[in-house]
């Protein structure tokens, strides 16, 4: 298969890409709606290590505090919770005709470093972003060690 244009670059997934929307088109205009309403979703995360800790980060956008759990057993930090749908109410013979949405529960686990201090994870909600900090033990943090000069 040799590359084609497609979206103004060259890729060799375009006839691919065609085949998909196709495909996606067909079952929307058939009737059977969007093939991801309704699917389960996985928030993204990113994990970054600083000095003193390791920072765990989720997206969890439409969401609140109250719908998320976090739980630490034998060492694998598990985040969990469920986005549910938000409707509301139009006319009786409204439907959707493009649903992009995904509405649903989720789990993500997490082994955690034998140099995370479990005592010591705390946890903040803000505008639909998770932040987990996991503290790093004392022993487990750099530090610079001085070279003595024999005299």
């Amino acid at each position: 298969m040799s590359p084609t244009k497609h979206n103004n670059r060259l890729s060799p997934w375009a006839d691919l890409d065609l085949l998909a929307n196709r495909m996606n088109r067909i079952f929307t205009d058939s009737g059977f709606g969007n093939l991801t309403y309704g699917a389960n979703w996985v928030p993204p995360v990113s994990v970054e290590e600083r000095d003193r800790e390791v920072l765990l980060t989720a997206e969890l956008p439409g969401m609140t505090e109250d719908s998320v759990e976090i739980t630490l057993e034998n060492n694998v930090l598990t985040i969990s919770g469920e986005k549910r749908e938000a409707r509301e109410e139009g006319e009786p013979s409204g439907k959707y005709h493009l649903v992009e949405r995904t509405f649903g529960a989720f789990r993500r686990s997490f082994t955690l470093p034998r140099t995370v201090r479990a005592d010591g994870i705390t946890a903040d909600f803000d505008h639909g972003l998770l932040t987990v900090r996991l503290p790093k033990a004392e022993e487990a943090v750099s530090r610079k060690i001085e070279v003595a000069r024999r005299s």
